[in-house]
């Protein structure tokens, strides 16, 4: 379909084997402003950050991180997102005393205190969706298709999606295939990538509406910045 040529003739000069670290590995550079949409972040409060073992390299190591995780209800706990606190990146950022970017989470000791929440952060990606379409005709884009297991002969593009369509097959994907969803006038593409994070590319006209209406921690990046490096 022809309002896809602009991804198909992306991928027609991509390399194959080519590595993700960037958004230009990703998408033509055919917006203003591209984002990295960070999902919402939890916290256990009066967590012992400092005495929790950072290292799991001997039997005191082990046996003291179980008791501390076992002591917060975080050890074998299927009902443990009910124990963290959302918070922000820019918090953690503040309470570790590192640099506030995207990066955050690789930069302080892994604890099973802090953790992605999954259901707000669907929540108010989905509500995100929802103010950007306007009731627009979105179209939707799956490059990477042919790793879908269940279709023998699965639909690369669609059009007209709702937003709980494509819902749906994000859930399917864990949100880890290469998909774009753009409206008819392409303000706007929501875009996932495999080993990737999510990102949010706009027209500066739409750029305004996304400051100032998203719930989510969004972090504006270069078109080629190499991301986690």
């Amino acid at each position: 379909m022809e309002k896809f040529n602009w991804i198909k003739r992306f991928y027609e000069h991509r390399k194959e084997g080519e590595t993700w670290i960037s958004v230009s590995d990703t998408i033509p550079n055919e917006f203003d402003d591209y984002f990295l949409i960070h999902w919402n972040v939890g916290i256990v409060e009066n967590f012992p950050f400092d005495d929790f073992p950072e290292n799991n390299d001997t039997i005191e190591q082990t046996n003291k991180r179980i008791r501390i995780a076992r002591e917060f209800g975080l050890f074998l706990n299927p009902n443990e997102d009910e124990l963290f606190e959302q918070t922000t990146i820019e918090r953690i950022a503040e309470k570790f005393k590192v640099d506030y970017d995207y990066n955050v989470l690789n930069k302080i000791k892994q604890t099973p205190a802090i953790k992605i929440l999954e259901k707000p952060s669907k929540e108010d990606l989905k509500s995100m969706l929802h103010k950007l379409s306007k009731n627009e005709s979105l179209n939707f884009f799956i490059e990477d298709i042919f790793r879908y297991p269940i279709d023998d002969k699965p639909k690369q593009e669609m059009v007209n999606v709702s937003i709980d369509e494509y819902f749906k097959w994000q859930e399917d994907f864990y949100f880890d295939y290469c998909t774009y969803l753009f409206p008819e006038d392409k303000n706007w593409c929501i875009m996932t990538s495999e080993g990737l994070p999510m990102f949010l590319c706009t027209k500066r006209e739409t750029t305004e509406q996304i400051e100032k209406d998203i719930n989510m921690e969004i972090f504006k990046v270069g078109y080629n910045e190499k991301l986690y490096q």
